[in-house]
């Protein structure tokens, strides 16, 4: 059997991070049976429609290397996977319900005097109406890849709407005539549609098509067991991507909410995601969101990154901070000096801080700034600097051993009191990188303003 399979969101904000999880394990299942990945909007509902969201949902599913076989091309109104270009489709789909009795029309929401009644289309013409469809009184079963079989009293359930006033089908009925018309075999998506899965088969089976393969994914949850949700925290894909998690880190937290590779690693690139993911192992409980477990997973993938992979990601940040650094080896350099240290880039950012804004000073040791010695350290390369014609990180560490010299001092007795000076605290980058990216006169600055400290 062919496999194809869709991921199906609506364009009405940022993408989820629980959007993101179905789109990987759709991407991985596919990959894994050399299927075709589908993306389709599902904008029906044109009330809550924003405006660029899908563009915006697309790029967010790219940055994380997650990429369609097929999908929406250039938006327009000849795009047949932008549901509110299939309007066609839908309506001869409910003329066919309609024909065969298992839909009706309403003017009102008093069903029962209209669903033994039929109506011309002349009778239509030019009134408000809605349609609704027939839900039997008995039992129905289907199967869960991951739930198993499900009986479900039907006896529980309104006839839903399928076709609404203003022209536009219901999610039930657009989902389930785009997924037959592309010939989707298994639809995985999120636990919060289970309940209408009941709808969607009783649709399948009025129009007389095959079944696909339903797989319904575990709900995410907050530490305390509450659904995800913006209110307690971040949830939108973009906003990890702007604070620097980097996307291999996140695709892989992702992929181990709700489901375990059976194994030890923990690390997981998208190639070994693609080996060894089972849809069958994916759990029924609900997944808990763990921040501090994607921090630490970031962490990682953090210090084994190459710089340059990023040094892009790390201009934007820094610019968002309203940090500027003019020569890229510096910025460079601060990266390399925090990436072992921080979780994400914008925690690096904020380590930084002291190289773009005046820091205070670290209590734990002011009285190093009351020290004579320390007072003539200032004096001496505060004299040096002024000097220099071009700051470079090698002459300042020339200065600071001569000054090594001159006082009889080394280590901590040498860098301590220096470090505090222009940076705030005894420790931090190499001295030499920060008074180079500081420049010459803040580095002077900075001195000045230890030497007076207490005076």
């Amino acid at each position: 059997m062919a496999v194809n399979v869709r991921f199906a969101p609506s364009p009405t904000g940022y993408l989820h991070v629980g959007g993101l999880r179905t789109a990987l394990y759709n991407y991985l299942f596919a990959k894994q049976n050399k299927g075709t990945l589908i993306l389709r909007i599902e904008d029906t509902d044109q009330s809550r429609k924003v405006d660029g969201a899908i563009i915006n949902l697309v790029e967010s599913l790219n940055k994380c290397g997650i990429i369609f076989d097929k999908g929406p091309k250039k938006y327009d109104k000849n795009d047949l996977f932008l549901q509110s270009n299939r309007l066609n489709f839908y309506y001869d789909a409910v003329d066919s319900l309609l024909n065969n009795g298992y839909a009706y029309v309403c003017f009102d929401d008093d069903l029962e005097k209209y669903k033994d009644r039929r109506f011309s289309k002349e009778e239509l013409a030019d009134k408000e109406y809605h349609v609704r469809l027939k839900i039997p009184n008995h039992n129905l079963n289907f199967n869960d890849q991951i739930r198993g079989d499900i009986n479900f009293d039907l006896s529980l359930l309104d006839d839903p709407v399928i076709l609404k006033t203003d022209g536009f089908p219901t999610y039930h009925l657009a989902n389930v005539v785009d997924d037959h018309d592309m010939k989707i075999s298994h639809v995985i998506r999120g636990e919060e549609w289970l309940p209408s899965t009941p709808i969607h088969i009783l649709l399948y089976k009025y129009f007389n098509w095959d079944l696909p393969y339903f797989i319904h994914l575990p709900l995410l949850l907050n530490p305390d067991k509450s659904k995800l949700s913006k209110r307690q925290g971040h949830v939108a894909v973009e906003d990890f991507l702007n604070q620097g998690y980097l996307p291999e880190a996140l695709i892989n937290f992702i992929a181990l909410l709700g489901w375990n590779p059976k194994t030890n690693d923990e690390l997981l690139s998208i190639e070994a995601l693609i080996n060894q993911f089972n849809i069958k192992n994916v759990q029924k409980a609900g997944a808990v969101f763990d921040l501090d477990k994607l921090n630490w997973m970031n962490s990682q993938y953090l210090k084994n990154i190459d710089i340059q992979n990023i040094v892009p990601i790390a201009k934007t940040i820094f610019q968002d901070n309203h940090f500027i650094i003019n020569d890229e080896s510096d910025l460079v350099s601060i990266l390399e000096f925090g990436k072992g240290r921080c979780s994400t880039i914008n925690e690096i950012a904020q380590l930084s801080y002291p190289f773009f804004s005046d820091p205070e000073y670290n209590a734990d040791y002011l009285d190093l700034l009351n020290d004579d010695q320390s007072h003539m350290i200032y004096s001496l390369m505060i004299k040096e600097i002024m000097v220099m014609k071009c700051i470079k990180a090698s002459e300042i560490k020339q200065i600071i051993s001569s000054l090594g010299d001159t006082f009889n001092i080394k280590g901590k007795e040498l860098f301590f009191p220096i470090r505090l000076a222009i940076w705030g605290d005894v420790h931090g980058p190499d001295i030499g990188l920060i008074i180079k990216i500081l420049g010459k006169e803040k580095s002077i600055q900075r001195l000045k303003r230890a030497l007076s400290y207490g005076k």
